[in-house]
């Protein structure tokens, strides 16, 4: 190689690498801020049932909306931002959630609201996909979880803040308020998109694929060796969060702890502040230590969590067990990094759609089917429904271990 063009090259990469950095920190600013429009919704399930008089199974369906709406959505969002570009899926995802949730605002009925949040979870299929097709094409091969899981700091950050501040008004005013306020949030969110980010990630599709690194090479394994695995994990952790995080465990506190919104959040920015605490270590041990090896433990964490839930009488033990399944979320990067490392034709719209509409599936099916036993059976059932999903997906990734760990031995010996 010609030593000046080296230098020039150097030379033009610092003023890029740059860039990018700054690029990312607006993109994690955008998605604190839009989490903390969305995160206003589950402090607020109790009063809302209250105030729209609805059943168990009728919350549950609020919660499903979301999902079905953006499981809708996917797959066309993929495909369409390879066609028309980052820019225009974007825009038209942050009108969807910010006319969904001036139409929650508004509710005076079930449809009502099932519109608004369907409406929302139109907006937020298109905005996630965004998400992971720049995370997944931008981020180093041997860093994804890391920058996965600094994405994942920004958007559970922003449900904290919100849970806390949105239970704080619907106690202080009402849910509407609530709502009202995370308007006002999205408006300066798509401000900051207009500016800072969509300049900055547009052409990202244009991108060459990341190059593994050597650290990262060995965790490679055939395309299709354990997929149908991570497909599982993506719908058993959305079912969790649905389902338990976003439902069950807000419904248990108001219904048989009768704890008000205020406290709800106030659990609920506790436990997500633990996450997010959470979320860079964790990413960085996947990232050094082993995918597989980091998501067992969390599973048996958001287990353990699960397990206590009907042993909480008070705050103090709903808190804990909140925590306990919230900060297990902090795998949740992990199989999609697991996915991109089984793509030799790299991470593009129409994969990002697919891993989304897995998740979504999971975001459907755990409010419909907790709600429902719920309603029929009560809250013993719905946590028996949590722990299933949880313990097959504990199973699940343990298959994947032994591979892993063969090639890393026999590597090992190979370079000893």
């Amino acid at each position: 190689m010609n030593p000046a063009t080296h230098v020039t090259e150097g030379i033009d990469s610092a003023p890029r690498r740059n860039s990018e950095r700054v690029t990312f920190i607006w993109f994690l600013s955008f998605y604190f801020l839009q989490n903390f429009a969305q995160g206003v919704f589950p402090p607020l399930l109790p009063q809302i049932m209250q105030g729209l008089k609805l059943s168990f199974a009728s919350a549950g369906l609020l919660g499903a909306s979301f999902g079905v709406a953006r499981s809708v959505v996917d797959v066309p969002a993929g495909i369409l931002a390879e066609r028309v570009g980052i820019a225009r899926i974007f825009h038209t995802g942050l009108g969807l959630v910010l006319l969904g949730t001036c139409l929650s605002a508004m509710a005076e009925s079930l449809f009502m609201m099932l519109l608004g949040r369907g409406l929302v979870g139109l907006g937020s299929g298109m905005s996630v996909v965004v998400a992971m097709v720049y995370l997944m094409r931008r981020a180093p091969a041997d860093q994804r979880t890391r920058w996965g899981n600094l994405y994942e700091v920004a958007v559970i950050g922003g449900m904290a803040v919100s849970a806390q501040f949105g239970g704080m008004i619907a106690a202080w005013k009402s849910w509407r308020w609530s709502f009202v306020m995370a308007a006002v949030v999205l408006l300066l969110a798509w401000a900051v998109a207009a500016l800072r980010v969509v300049p900055g990630i547009q052409g990202v599709l244009d991108d060459q694929d990341p190059s593994p690194s050597d650290s990262s090479r060995g965790a490679y394994l055939p395309v299709g060796a354990g997929v149908a695995s991570i497909y599982f994990m993506f719908f058993g952790l959305a079912f969790t969060w649905g389902g338990g995080i976003s439902t069950l465990l807000p419904l248990y506190g108001g219904s048989q702890l009768m704890l008000s919104p205020e406290v709800i959040g106030r659990t609920m920015a506790i436990a997500f502040a633990i996450e997010v605490c959470l979320l860079f270590p964790a990413g960085w041990a996947s990232d050094v230590l082993g995918k597989v090896r980091v998501l067992i433990p969390g599973l048996l964490v958001m287990m353990a969590g699960t397990i206590l839930v009907p042993f909480a009488g008070g705050v103090f033990a709903y808190t804990v067990a909140f925590s306990l399944m919230v900060a297990g979320m902090c795998v949740w990067m992990i199989p999609p990094a697991l996915l991109a490392e089984r793509m030799p034709s790299g991470f593009r719209g129409k994969s990002a759609g697919l891993y989304r509409l897995i998740t979504d599936l999971g975001m459907i099916t755990g409010p419909s089917l907790i709600g429902f036993l719920i309603e029929q059976w009560g809250f013993r059932m719905g946590l028996a429904a949590l722990a299933v999903i949880l313990a097959l997906s504990v199973c699940l990734s343990a298959t994947l271990l032994p591979r892993f760990s063969a090639r890393h031995d026999r590597r090992g010996r190979m370079r000893a």
